[in-house]
Formats: C-alpha cells, sequence, structure tokens
C-alpha cells in the first residue's frame, strides 16, 4: 500500500516536471530562431492573431509536440507488442516506408503537388506496416520476435532502395535528403490540421489498451490463459503505432530514436505499466522534438539543422549509455 503510493506520488512528481520543462521548452522555441523576438512581440501576435510567431512560430511549435507525442507512444507500443526492447517506427520499417514513397515522389515525379507529398509519405509508411506485418504473419499467428527481425530486414532493404535512387539522382536530391533527415522547415498551419486528429485518435486509443499491453509483456501462454485474443490485440496495437508514426513521416519525415530512446527512458523512471508509460512518454517525446527543433534553427542561423539530426545526435549518447549501464531494458 505505502510502496503504491510513493510509486503513483512519484509519477504524478515526474509528470509535473515534464509538463513544466515542456512549456518552458515551448516559449523557448516561440521566442528564439533565426530572428530572435521579444515576449513583447510574443503576446502581441497572441492578440493579433497574425505576425511571425502565430504565424509560423506556433504551428511549427505544435506539429514538434505532435510529432514527439506520435513517435514516442508508437515506440512504447512496439516495444510492449514485440516485447523487444529494440522495436520502434524506425527501425520496423514503417519510418522507411514512408521515407522510401517521399523520395520516389521527390526525385521521379518532380512536378507534383506539394500537398500530395504528405499523403504519399503517409500511405508509404502504411503499406509498409502492413508488408511487414504479413510477412511476419504463420498459420499461428505473429510472433514478437518474429515481427521485430521481419522489421529490421526490412527497413535495411528499404533504405538501401532509398540509398539507390539518392545515388542516381544525386544532383537534385538535396530535398529528399532534407525529407530523410526530418524537418520542421516551413510547416504551417494546415499541417498541424493534417496531424491533430491522428494524434488525437492514437493516443486516446492507446490509453484506453494499456491493459491489453501489459497483458502481452507477459508469457503468450499466460495471455491465451486468459483468455485475450493475442494476434487481434496485436493487430489492433500495431494498426495503432503505424497511424500515428505515419502521420508523423508524412508531415515532418524520418525524425528517428524518439521512438527508440524516450520509451526506455520512460520506463527507467517510472517502470513498466503502461498506464503511466503512455503518457509520460507522450511528454517526454513532446519536449525532446520541441528541444532539437529550436536548437537546429538557433544554432546556426539562418541555415537550419534539421531536427532529425539533433534527437540522433542528443539519443544516440543517452541509448549507449543506458545499454552499457542498464542489464535489461524491460
Amino acid at each position: 500500500m505505502t510502496k503504491g503510493f510513493h510509486s503513483k506520488k512519484r509519477f504524478w512528481t515526474i509528470l509535473f516536471v515534464v509538463l513544466v520543462l515542456l512549456v518552458l521548452a515551448a516559449v523557448l522555441s516561440l521566442r528564439f530562431g533565426a530572428v530572435p523576438v521579444t515576449f513583447e512581440q510574443i503576446l502581441q501576435d497572441f492578440a493579433q492573431g497574425k505576425g511571425l510567431v502565430f504565424d509560423y512560430r506556433l504551428p511549427r511549435l505544435l506539429i514538434a509536440i505532435l510529432i514527439g507525442l506520435n513517435m514516442a507512444v508508437a515506440g512504447s507500443i512496439l516495444q510492449g507488442v514485440t516485447r523487444n526492447p529494440l522495436a520502434a517506427p524506425d527501425l520496423i520499417g514503417v519510418s522507411a516506408g514512408g521515407g522510401l514513397a517521399a523520395v520516389i515522389l521527390l526525385l521521379l515525379v518532380p512536378e507534383f503537388p506539394p500537398m500530395m507529398l504528405p499523403f504519399c509519405a503517409f500511405g508509404g509508411a502504411v503499406l509498409a506496416g502492413g508488408i511487414v506485418y504479413l510477412l511476419s504473419y504463420r498459420s499461428g499467428g505473429v510472433k514478437p520476435e518474429r515481427l521485430a527481425l521481419t522489421g529490421v530486414a526490412f527497413s535495411s532493404g528499404v533504405q538501401a532502395l532509398i540509398t539507390l535512387l539518392i545515388v542516381k539522382f544525386s544532383p537534385s536530391a538535396a530535398q529528399a535528403l532534407v525529407f530523410l533527415k526530418g524537418s520542421l522547415y516551413a510547416r504551417s498551419w494546415q499541417h498541424v490540421e493534417m496531424l491533430w486528429p491522428w494524434t488525437l485518435a492514437g493516443l486516446l486509443a492507446a490509453l484506453l489498451s494499456y491493459r491489453q499491453l501489459n497483458l502481452l509483456l507477459l508469457s503468450e501462454e499466460t495471455v491465451k490463459g486468459l483468455g485475450m485474443p493475442v494476434n487481434r490485440t496485436r493487430l489492433f496495437l500495431l494498426g495503432i503505432a503505424v497511424a500515428l508514426s505515419g502521420a508523423s513521416v508524412a508531415v515532418a519525415g524520418t525524425i528517428g530514436f524518439i521512438g527508440l530512446v524516450i520509451p526506455h527512458l520512460t520506463r527507467l523512471l517510472v517502470g513498466t505499466d503502461f498506464r503511466r508509460v503512455l503518457p509520460l512518454s507522450a511528454l517526454l517525446g513532446a519536449l525532446l522534438v520541441t528541444i532539437s527543433d529550436t536548437l537546429g534553427r538557433s544554432i546556426m542561423p539562418p541555415t537550419e539543422i534539421p531536427a532529425g539530426i539533433i534527437t540522433a545526435l542528443l539519443g544516440a549518447p543517452y541509448f549507449i549509455y543506458l545499454l552499457v549501464k542498464r542489464k535489461t531494458m524491460f
């Protein structure tokens, strides 16, 4: 009883601290960039509903928060479903599929309408997720280890195709390279409108499925003994993860490491109960992408460093530290 109380208190304390940090990061994101603005100008733009902050930085901030939330929650779901601490949207083929579809459109159809890119990338991500699932399926259903290994193999093959296309079309591949590194440059309110419904629906579905995710951490025999339809549940949860990550890839490209690192950090802080892992992962993911995007456009103005590069620079050392210091991830 006392242990449970302290655990619950710790969770709410950490959640509150991360939320405060996210608010501070959001304010700094509105304040800094290629052209720093004052707090008075921020308030003035909000009051008028127009201006540099309201028209450009605010939608970009909202997209950073939504993408961080999507990728972190998707990574938490995938690691829970596969019982594999290395599972993440960028490692099981979803991000790679969206990236390949976008690269094909950018390089082979140069006259395409710009708003077709998100739909094409989303379709590629969903198709990739479906292919990985089908390749993993056997008569007995989908085994977690087979799903993870199939995803890694599929992702590697798709990345090779992407590299081949970029090499072949290297003189005109700059835009494709920026997309593959994950950038929030020139994102607008239109992109916010495309992304938030997927985020809201996916997050609600994930939060309502925390019991199923907790059960999937048990052995398969135990789960079946409890009467849960394992394969149907896995398919539903994978659908949520693919939708969340696919929507993010469609809007901002392949921002990596969020879905891999954030779930580990969350479990380190609050344990493995998905009732706590999912909301805290969402906030930590939003915080990481917000900080990364702010740094990316503030370090070398007017040149922007894609947010995906910053997340990798921040996430890779921490993940290596976890692997060295901790014997288990679950």
